[in-house]
Parts: structure tokens; sequence; C-alpha cells
């Protein structure tokens, strides 16, 4: 997708399917709040802080797709559990095959990590399954391997086959961890100084297992007859795990935090009925002008409001930047040159100057993990700039606002000059 974006419209292609995947991620999971129960400001209240701390999850990259897909699943299996036992046996049984091929097929072909995505998509679909209360046992279980069936078959007739999905899996994480910050754990961060995941982890534990309780709780006293029990309890099963998994690697943080959004949003809205019912009549939640700051229907008008105030800013915005400043240095680069960056800069100049050879990309199993190793020693500046390299295109701060050391050390090289700077991004050249 990435690819026919940049080949249609360039970098503007490329933000087109960054909005659209993300776009379409926040639609279904909004779907997923409002079909279990959820009322416009509580889902305000908890989507906020919630993809704030998944912002780093949040790109143009396929797994917002994967997500999506997930959420999606999760809701058809609450749709489909409604409506199985007024349809044909055979009939139904063969619907949840085919939409388990399809969301699988669609999903590894979009990426590579989605057979871990349809184990647990299978998983959900057998616990929406026994609690949609109009299914007898025999269909139950013949929708679980129909669907499971389905999943794996897409696994297996996908692009990559589940051998060599397995065997590339398995070699990314061992060449990341540690180093890559989505495959490091909340305690390694800590230790180079990012303390910030820490808060982070803590706050999505404590919502994700918050939400989760919240959901067996109304299972216990409900039953099978809710039918939001039925979408809340799979999330919940499926996200509660993902977010503790997170402390160990920070990539599975972000996917436990963005599944939880329907069931934390209806959580909250029921904790707001609680609070709303112990107060009373006279209470302050229930004041006429306070009930109506907080519809549905208020924040609509707002949140539209506000959207249509700023999408000429935003527009604005997005036009100066509709090229990042790691394209624009990468037009200075000389001819043929022998580039030297992180991965992150090395993208565009991929894209924009091809006659350009680059140290390292995103590859990280292509480059593997002596040569991340020898990055991250070379921008800690412990070790030269390699002799090869006759450019460097680097940020001049991290992600915590540190100065990069290698920067201050091409700055202090009579070797290297500094030709141009932009945006924090900086060129220097060997003269």
């Amino acid at each position: 997708m990435l690819g026919l974006g940049w080949q249609s419209l360039g970098f503007w292609g490329l933000f087109l399917v960054a909005f659209l995947s993300m776009s379409a991620l926040f639609g279904v999971a909004l779907l997923g709040a409002r079909l279990a129960g959820a009322r416009a400001l509580p889902t305000l209240l908890v989507f906020i802080p919630i993809l704030l701390g998944a912002s780093a999850s949040l790109s143009a990259r396929a797994t917002v797709v994967v997500q999506a897909f997930v959420l999606a699943a999760a809701i058809f299996a609450w749709w489909w559990g409604g409506i199985a036992n007024r349809l044909n046996s055979v009939a139904a049984i063969a619907v949840v095959g085919a939409v388990g091929f399809g969301v699988s097929f669609a999903g590894n072909w979009v990426h590579l990590s989605f057979m871990l995505m349809a184990a647990a998509i299978a998983v959900m679909w057998a616990v929406a399954w026994w609690l949609s209360p109009g299914l007898n046992a025999l269909r139950r279980i013949a929708l679980t391997l129909a669907g499971t069936t389905g999943l794996f078959l897409g696994c297996i007739l996908s692009p990559y086959g589940v051998e060599l999905t397995l065997e590339r899996s398995r070699v990314v994480s061992e060449i990341c961890q540690g180093i890559i910050i989505e495959w490091t754990s909340v305690f390694r961060a800590a230790e180079f100084g990012d303390f910030r995941w820490i808060p982070v982890a803590v706050v999505a534990a404590c919502i994700a297992l918050g939400s989760g309780m919240w959901a067996f709780r109304s299972l216990r006293r409900h039953g099978r007859s809710d039918a939001r029990i039925r979408l809340l309890v799979p999330l919940a099963i499926f996200a509660v795990p993902m977010t503790l998994i997170g402390f160990g690697a920070l990539r599975f943080l972000g996917i436990g935090m963005l599944a939880i959004l329907p069931v934390a949003a209806a959580a909250t809205t029921a904790l707001v009925d609680v609070v709303h019912e112990r107060q009373g009549a006279g209470g302050i939640l229930a004041r006429p002008k306070l009930v109506e700051y907080a519809s549905g229907r208020f924040w609509v008008t707002v949140m539209t409001g506000i959207a249509i105030v700023l999408a000429p800013l935003a527009a604005f915005g997005a036009s100066k930047g509709s090229k990042t400043p790691e394209a624009v240095l990468g037009e200075l680069l000389p001819r043929d040159c022998s580039l030297f960056s992180d991965a992150g800069a090395a993208g565009p100049v991929i894209l924009t100057r091809p006659d350009v050879k680059v140290w390292i990309d995103g590859r990280a199993d292509f480059y593997g993990r002596q040569h991340l190793i020898e990055s991250v020693r070379i921008f800690s500046a412990i070790d030269p700039v390699p002799e090869e390299a006759d450019c460097v295109l680097l940020p001049l701060w991290d992600g915590l606002g540190h100065v990069i050391p290698l920067a201050l050390s091409l700055d202090r090289d009579p070797v290297w000059d500094r030709i141009a700077t932009l945006d924090g991004y900086a060129l220097w050249v060997r003269p």
C-alpha cells in the first residue's frame, strides 16, 4: 500500500495511506465502543489518553491495518453470533470459514506478523460463539472449527506461508531485541534513560486490567443475555495479556492498548452511570447544564466545529511538511555518495536518491544484529564513521531531547563539514 501511495502521489501518497489506515482503525474502534454501549463523552475521555500512550504505534505502517483487522474480526463475531442461530447451519458455518480465510489471507499479505493475530482471532471467535445464547453446543463447536480452519488456511496460502513467517519472526526478534525500542522491555528502556515508558506501561496495565475485570464482572452479572458481552469479553481476553506482555516488548504494549479501546470506553461509561446513580437527582452530575454538556449531541457539535476551524490550518501545515527534512537534505547529497545515517533518515533518501548507497535502512533482518550494534556504537561516538562513508545525515537530538554524541563529534572533527541544517536534521560531507 505504501508503495502504491508513493508511486501515485509521492510523499502525499504516503500521507494519504497513513491517514486512511489510521482513520480505519479509529473508525472500527469507535464502532466497537458504540456497540459495547459506550457514550460519546466517556469514549472521548478514555480514547485520548490511550491513543496518546499508543502514539508510537500510530504511523504509516502495516501494523495499524492489522490492528483494524483484529477489531473488525471481533465485531464480526459479535454480529454473527447474534444471527447464526437463525440461519441454515451449513451457510452459517461456511460464512465463518470464508471470513476467517479472507481475514487471515489479507492480514498475512499486509504484514508478516499476522499469523500471531490469526491465532488470537481464533480464540476470540471461540469465546464469542460460547457467549452467544442462541447457539447450541454442536453449532458452537462447528463455528469454532470452521473459523480456526479458515484462519489457518489463510496463513498457509498467504504469500509467506507458515514456515517462512515463523522463521522470519524469530530472526527479527533475535536481531532487534534490546536494540530497537519496540523490541525492548520497559525496564531495559529505563536503563537507557528512557523512563517515559514506565508510566505509560503502568497506566496501560491499569486501564486494561480494570476494563477486563469490569467485562468479566458484567459476564457474571448478566450472563449470555447481554449481547455486549460477546464483544467485550473476547477483546479483553486478547488485550489484557498483550498489554502485560508489553512490559517485556514494547511493541505488544501498543497492540494491547489499541485493542482495549472499546472495552475501556464501555467501562468508563458504566463508571459514570454508577457515580450518577449514587449521587441521585440532587448530585452534581444531575444538573441540567452538566447533563447537556455531557451529552453526545453536544460533543458531536463541538468536535465538528473544531474540525471545521482547524482543517485549513492542518492542511496548511501538512502542505509545508509534505516533504520530510531528511528528503530535502537528501537532495543536497553528492551524486553516488555513500551515506551513513539512521534507518529513519535512510528511507526518504532511498526513495528520492536511488543513486546514494545507504549504511542501513529499516530491514533489520537483512543487515543483522551486529550491524545494528555497530550503528549504535557509531551514533554514540564510540566507533568512528565507516571509512567508505563520505556523507552523514542524522537528527541532532534523540527522542529524549539529548544531543546525539555523533553530531557533536562531527562538528568538532575537521575532516567533516556541516553543509546544511533543517528542522533538527543536519548533513555533513567530507571536503
